[in-house]
């Protein structure tokens, strides 16, 4: 690998400030806008409309069929939002839109807010709607044909006096399979409740309270373990706590659903604190919006099977950044305030979603001011990262999109939402997310490789094999290797931090191809055997993970 000897090899910044040709590329050319979803039939832009809130699912039976739903807003300058919806046949890289869902039974013409969709383990698409006017309901909607025609919507609650409900479906196989689990700070009850239907949304159990802590309340969010589990978690802001409750017999249709899995762990047997939930509150770019948090379960059968994941908006540090915990004893308790992004102190990290891959990887988007140039109110980017170890390190945070103004919205509020959405896979994941790219508030997805590096067996003496996967396609790519192992250095000829100690370059530069892989074979001297490297490769404002390698 080393064709010289480590100690004879130059920082790789001094020679990524060589590729002169490389540096004559604009960082813009490395931003993306995605494919905007909420379009005319001809594809182009609605002008002037407003959409947000966007959730989405993929079919697990064909998973070119990708369903997104989201509140559509006439104009940026009305109040009155709706049930938007739109459907891809070809994995996101074309979409149709549906317009909006038909009123619920005896709400002609209301207004609805609050949307969820999810895909059940054939296929079937619902779609949660919340009646927002002219009073409170929880409805549920059913479509069999990939999203593009829905039934007539099943009552969940009528009426619901609350709001910010979340929903989950046990896709694991077992006994609960199918089951679809959901809740909503209910205003009646004093806190979150908890809703389930065993016989695929057509009838729903009476709304119980699940929130054992009183207060203020906002943003829960639910997932299902891999042994059917059921995890919600949401901010308590009385409290300035996010709290967690977990029911293990969720899945047993016969049995009564508790939530007292923490047992004496939690308050009353019920909530378990997580952490201070310290939420950034009302910015000034989004001056009503809440911050949604997030859960995710590890279910790939690998070493971290059942691990629990959460991620919120913190402002313990700064404005914000994005906070991580994780349990892995199935929730009952925390290793907290692993921080996700990488910039400095100062800038602003927002509206975050998390996704758990099937292999693991933990995927995480969100939005961010660092780069914003001096605006009276901070522009923002779309930024991702990724873990493959649980959390214990995050990839090199990666920019997504141009910037954009998310003052742009409908009136008094200038609001762009409180939340979006993503979905991992084995090699990708997809994100949906509001932007102002063209001067209303649209909707656009985006499909990412985490770039990742992955090293063959190293002998000393022997060629040695480094490939990776999901960088930047077509463009130059460099691989960096340390010895003193893990750290933080910034190369600005890349506009790039690399997760590595005194990195210096290994082998040459190459050229990713049009899907993002190259691969390295290169000598390893013999008297590297027996240390330990840490490898990492690098691309203009992209970098992959560390790879850590004990040279045999």
């Amino acid at each position: 690998m080393f064709e010289s000897g480590l100690s004879a090899l130059q920082p790789v910044c001094a020679h990524v400030a060589l590729a002169a040709a490389m540096m004559l590329v604009p960082p813009a050319a490395f931003a993306q806008r995605g494919v905007q979803i909420n379009t005319d039939a001809q594809g182009r832009d609605i002008v002037g409309d407003a959409a947000n809130e966007p959730t989405f699912a993929i079919s697990p039976v064909d998973p070119d069929r990708i369903v997104v739903g989201w509140r559509q807003f006439p104009t940026i300058n009305s109040d009155s939002r709706y049930a938007g919806f739109a459907w891809s046949d070809d994995g996101g890289l074309t979409w149709t839109n549906g317009g909006t869902l038909a009123s619920p039974p005896g709400y002609p013409g209301a207004e609805q807010t609050d949307p969820l969709v999810k895909v059940n383990a054939r296929g079937v698409f619902y779609y949660w709607s919340e009646v927002f006017r002219p009073n409170y309901a929880q409805f549920m909607y059913r479509s069999t044909d990939g999203g593009q025609t829905w039934e007539t919507p099943a009552d969940i609650e009528d009426p619901a006096n609350g709001d910010k409900p979340w929903l989950a479906i046990d896709n694991t196989g077992g006994s609960g399979d199918g089951h679809l689990y959901g809740g909503w700070n209910n205003f009646n009850l004093g806190g979150y409740c908890y809703v389930e239907s065993t016989d695929g949304g057509a009838t729903w159990t009476p709304s119980k309270r699940i929130a054992d802590a009183g207060g203020t309340q906002w943003m829960m969010h639910m997932v299902v373990g891999p042994e059917g589990e059921v995890y919600a978690a949401w901010k308590n802001y009385r409290d300035n706590a996010i709290y967690i409750t977990k029911s293990i017999n969720a899945r047993d249709p016969n049995t009564p659903t508790t939530f007292d899995a923490f047992g004496s762990g939690g308050r009353d047997g019920i909530d378990l604190r997580i952490d201070a939930a310290n939420d950034p509150g009302f910015l000034d770019f989004n001056p009503t919006g809440f911050h949604q948090m997030y859960l995710g379960v590890d279910s790939s059968g690998g070493p971290r099977h059942g691990w629990v994941y959460a991620l919120w908006p913190d402002n313990r540090r700064d404005t914000a950044d994005l906070i991580f915990a994780r349990s892995a004893d199935g929730g009952v308790s925390w290793e907290t305030g692993i921080r996700v992004n990488d910039d400095g102190p100062g800038a602003i990290q927002w509206m975050p979603a998390m996704s758990v891959a099937p292999n693991g990887r933990i995927d995480v988007f969100w939005f961010d001011t660092r780069n914003d140039s001096g605006h009276q109110v901070p522009w923002s980017e779309l930024f991702y990262s990724f873990s493959t170890d649980g959390g214990t390190t995050w990839s090199p945070n990666r920019r997504l999109s141009e910037a954009f103004d998310t003052t742009i919205g409908w009136p008094r509020q200038n609001k762009i939402g409180d939340y979006m959405e993503s979905v991992s896979e084995a090699t990708s994941a997809s994100v949906v997310h509001p932007a102002t790219f063209n001067g209303g508030q649209d909707l656009w997805f985006q499909r990412v490789a985490p770039f990742q590096l992955h090293a063959g067996a190293l002998r000393g003496g022997q060629p040695g094999e480094l490939t990776i996967l999901g960088a930047l396609p077509n463009q130059p790519v460099w691989l960096a290797a340390s010895l003193t192992g893990r750290g933080s250095t910034y190369i600005p000829a890349l506009n790039v931090t690399l997760g590595l100690d005194r990195p210096v370059q290994v082998g040459p530069m190459l050229r990713a191809d049009a899907q993002g892989r190259a691969t390295w074979i290169l000598p390893v001297p013999r008297q590297v055997s027996g240390r330990t490297i840490w490898l990492q490769a690098a691309q203009r404002e992209n970098a992959s993970n560390v790879v850590e390698a004990v040279v045999e």
